[in-house]
């Protein structure tokens, strides 16, 4: 028989918890948009919101007289969400540990990242502790926090500007570098904390026993919960080589023998979603598992990724890319960390704190990056840019600071490091604005920085093509009537003619993925399989012709008689549009095609596309 008393107060929370979600996803969106039309940071007028809609202010003008407690209750009950959403940033973080990456970086990115990482660490920490008396393990937790970016922020600028090339690879792998180290530091440093908190004594004489071997234990457990996070997926989300499709069956992709779960995840029309449910899940549970036992739950995410990432699919990252779904997560998100933030137990230390973590964190960031820069021998425009875009912080350290705080039971974590994300994430976008459009004009002169013309761009495209192509990248002979083997042929005629180390198994999983979730049948014939693998220095460009035709999907389901496949590096996405375009632009004519399917042999077929794409 249920408690009266327990029902009342629920089913007072309830209709309390409702209007809470409302408001402060109200409040966020708003500020968003705001920020937006005084081109400021989304995220920053989303965390403002919920600042807004929080508990404290909404006290603090007088709206809440009635239910005050069970408001504070409503609100804090969604702070679990706070922890999923990290819980995926950090499996997120793993696609970028794939071992071909990671040899990619080379050796500038890794040494101004730990440069610049040691310097603000060591600066924010002393700081605290030799002008601001803050203790030690404190100091340095925070210290840690300090390490962490918002690369997300970087890149919309660089979109935005379309720069590309040295500047944006090194930022890009820089900033991800970041992250780890400083999640990883962080989570030696919280386990250190959990260890001395719950030790009856503690000296350094026993640290080996009381402190060492603890945290590797925890560590250990949580990367055993990581494996097990990886092992989940692989089973949920079987999605390897060329497997997925058999030939006699070539417009199911799926096969019957792989069990009813991976054939229901396969048979929805949007497979990419149906993966983030999956996704979400294991990661969620799996993390919370960790959390639970004080583990350090960010490792047990970012081991998930990490192996996902290096023996798995890239479609599983792909599904926590969905625009609509990604915006919605982050609204919510800085919305409750928002909620989160309270100035009732703010004082003038406090305020010396956050004087201190700003100014040495900015300082840290600036000296430790050019250190980087010096040691490496950087270029001089690259070097003068560089340190002054380090400063954005956003998600990752917003949750360290409350789940230090939360574990440790310190309020003056999440108290210095909150408010300060708001200044770095509008001052930082400010500065990075700035630096890079002023790189933009270096690089391109301000004409090109304000307009670059469609037919420049369409010839430069055009030419991108041509230099990637050659009779051996023309292939007038495919025989197999279904689209796997058609596809098939074509990856083994790019692997056997590349220069490149390549095997048929990468590209054609991702291949049959992206056909699976939107075939690349264009109409008029013509059929364009693509993706970008990491391990590809430069793309690879493959024109097939089959007489039949081959039925692809798409615009109209007729058989395509032009296929050509394109395969491109990860580390550049737009060589990748703008090949795609040309092809798209040269094969739009119908003369051309006519050509095309006439053309005697691979020479012919080669010159026809030149004359076409207006190459000699």
């Amino acid at each position: 028989m249920s408690n009266p008393v327990t029902s009342s107060v629920a089913d007072h929370l309830v209709p309390v918890q409702m209007a809470a979600l409302g408001l402060l996803v109200l409040a966020a969106h708003l500020g968003g948009r705001l920020c937006d039309k005084l081109r400021l940071p989304v995220p920053a007028g989303q965390l403002l919101g919920g600042v807004i809609a929080g508990p404290w202010v909404l006290h603090m003008v007088g709206v809440l007289p009635d239910f005050p407690v069970a408001y504070d209750t409503a609100v804090g009950s969604f702070n679990f969400f706070i922890f999923t959403f990290v819980s995926l940033v950090a499996f997120s973080i793993g696609e970028e540990l794939h071992m071909s990456r990671l040899r990619t970086v080379g050796k500038s990115a890794l040494v101004i990242c730990l440069c610049q990482a040691a310097v603000t660490f060591v600066l924010v920490s002393l700081g605290l502790i030799l002008l601001g008396r803050m203790p030690v393990l404190q100091a340095t937790l925070i210290g840690a926090i300090g390490i962490v970016m918002a690369p997300e922020v970087t890149f919309i600028i660089l979109n935005r500007l379309k720069i590309e090339g040295r500047l944006r690879n090194m930022l890009g792998s820089v900033e991800i570098l970041c992250d780890i180290i400083g999640v990883m530091i962080f989570t030696v440093l919280v386990e250190c904390g959990v260890v001395i908190q719950s030790g009856a004594e503690f000296s350094f004489a026993t640290a080996r026993w009381r402190l060492f071997l603890p945290v590797v234990k925890d560590l250990f457990l949580a990367h055993l919960i990581g494996v097990a996070i990886f092992i989940v997926l692989r089973a949920l989300v079987r999605r390897k080589g060329k497997a997925l499709i058999p030939h006699t069956h070539d417009t199911e992709l799926h096969d019957g023998s792989l069990g009813l779960l991976h054939r229901v995840l396969a048979e929805h029309p949007s497979p990419s979603a149906e993966i983030f449910v999956v996704v979400v899940s294991s990661v969620s549970i799996g993390a919370g598992f960790a959390h639970y036992f004080h583990l350090p739950f960010l490792a047990t995410s970012a081991v998930a990724g990490f192996l996902v990432a290096n023996f798995h699919s890239h479609a599983i990252f792909d599904s926590l890319k969905i625009t609509n779904i990604s915006a919605l997560l982050n609204l919510g998100f800085f919305a409750i960390v928002g909620s989160t933030i309270r100035f009732d137990s703010f004082d003038s230390t406090v305020a010396v704190y956050i004087l201190i973590y700003v100014c040495f964190r900015a300082l840290g960031k600036i000296v430790g990056t050019w250190i980087g820069c010096k040691v490496v021998k950087e270029d001089k425009k690259v070097a003068s840019c560089f340190p002054y875009l380090m400063f954005p912080q956003a998600a990752v350290a917003a949750v360290e600071a409350i789940y230090a705080g939360t574990l440790l039971g310190d309020p003056v974590i999440p108290a210095v490091v909150l408010p300060a994300i708001v200044i770095f994430e509008v001052g930082g976008v400010i500065m990075s604005d700035r630096v890079l459009s002023r790189w933009r004009s270096w690089i391109a002169g301000e004409g090109d920085f304000l307009e670059i013309r469609e037919a420049e761009e369409a010839v430069a495209a055009s030419d991108m093509l041509l230099n990637k192509l050659s009779p051996a990248s023309i292939k007038l002979d495919l025989k197999h009537p279904l689209k796997l083997g058609a596809i098939e042929e074509m990856v083994d005629h790019a692997v056997a003619t590349s220069d490149q180390l390549l095997t048929s198994e990468e590209p054609m999983q991702l291949i049959l993925e992206r056909e699976q979730l939107m075939p690349t049948g264009m109409g008029h014939g013509i059929a364009l399989p693509h993706c970008r693998l990491l391990a590809l220095d430069h793309a690879i460009v493959v024109f097939g012709r089959h007489s039949d035709g081959v039925v692809f999907g798409g615009i109209d389901n007729e058989p395509c008689n032009l296929i050509v496949l394109l395969l491109s590096g990860a580390g550049d996405p737009s060589q990748h549009i703008k090949l795609l375009s040309a092809i798209a632009g040269i094969l739009g004519e119908e003369e051309v095609r006519e050509e095309l399917l006439n053309a005697p042999d691979s020479d012919s077929f080669l010159q026809i596309i030149k004359t076409a794409a207006g190459g000699a």
